[in-house]
C-alpha cells in the first residue's frame, strides 16, 4: 500500500467513525469481527479523532449482545428440543447425544473459561454461545464472562491500532494471518470430527 493510499483509507475511516457514532460502531460490532474493527478505532484514536471511552465502550457492548443473541435464540429453542432433535435423527446426521453429553461436561466444568477465552479466537466466539445455550448456562455468568473476554480481547486490539499508529495497515496483516489461522485450525478440527464420525459408522456397519 502507497502512502497516498494508506492516507486515502485512513481519511475513510475516520470519515465513517465520525458519521456512525457510538451508536454505529455498537451495531456494527453485532455482527462483524472486531479483528476488522479495533485497529482501525485505535488509529482514529491515535489520530485524536474520537473519544477511547465512547468508542472502546460501544464496541465492547455490541460484541457482547451479539453473543448474547446467539445465546438466548439457542436458549429459547431449548436443549430439550435440541436432544430430540439428535435422538430422532441420529441416522441420519453425525452429532449423536453422547457428543452432547461431553459438551455438557465440558460446560459444567470449564463453561466460565471457555466463555471467556472463545472470545479472542475467530469462529469460535460465536459458537461458544451455543453450547451455552443448549446447557443452558445461567445468563449472568454468561455474560459477565462474555463481556470480560470481549473486552479483554478489544483492550489488546484497540491498543496494538493506537500504538502502531500510522502503521495500523501492517497490523492488519498480522491479524489477518492470525484469522485465518484460527479458522483454518477450526475447520480442520471440524472436517476431522466428520471423517472420523464416517469411519465409525462405515466400521459399525
Amino acid at each position: 500500500m502507497s502512502p497516498m493510499d494508506g492516507a486515502a483509507v485512513s481519511d475513510a475511516i475516520i470519515q465513517a467513525t465520525d458519521a456512525l457514532g457510538w451508536v454505529g460502531i455498537f451495531t456494527v460490532m453485532l455482527f462483524t469481527a472486531p479483528e476488522v474493527v479495533l485497529p482501525f478505532l485505535g488509529y482514529v484514536v491515535y489520530r485524536g479523532e474520537a473519544d477511547p471511552l465512547s468508542v472502546f465502550s460501544a464496541a465492547s457492548l455490541g460484541a457482547t449482545l451479539g453473543s448474547t443473541l446467539i445465546y438466548l435464540a439457542i436458549r429459547g429453542v431449548g436443549g430439550e428440543r435440541v436432544r430430540a432433535w439428535v435422538r430422532r435423527g441420529s441416522r441420519w446426521h453425525l452429532i449423536e447425544e453422547g457428543d452432547l453429553a461431553r459438551v455438557d461436561a465440558a460446560f459444567l466444568r470449564y463453561g466460565r473459561s471457555i466463555v471467556f477465552f472463545g472470545r479472542w479466537v475467530p469462529t469460535v466466539r460465536s459458537l461458544v454461545s451455543v453450547p451455552a445455550g443448549v446447557l443452558p448456562m445461567r445468563l449472568a455468568p454468561f455474560l459477565v464472562y462474555t463481556f470480560l473476554g470481549t473486552a479483554l480481547w478489544h483492550g489488546v486490539l484497540f491498543g496494538a491500532g493506537y500504538l502502531t499508529g500510522s502503521s495500523w495497515d501492517r497490523l492488519e496483516a498480522y491479524l489477518g494471518t492470525y484469522g485465518t489461522v484460527a479458522t483454518t485450525l477450526a475447520t480442520a478440527a471440524a472436517v476431522g470430527f466428520v471423517l472420523l464420525r464416517l469411519r465409525n459408522r462405515v466400521l459399525r456397519k
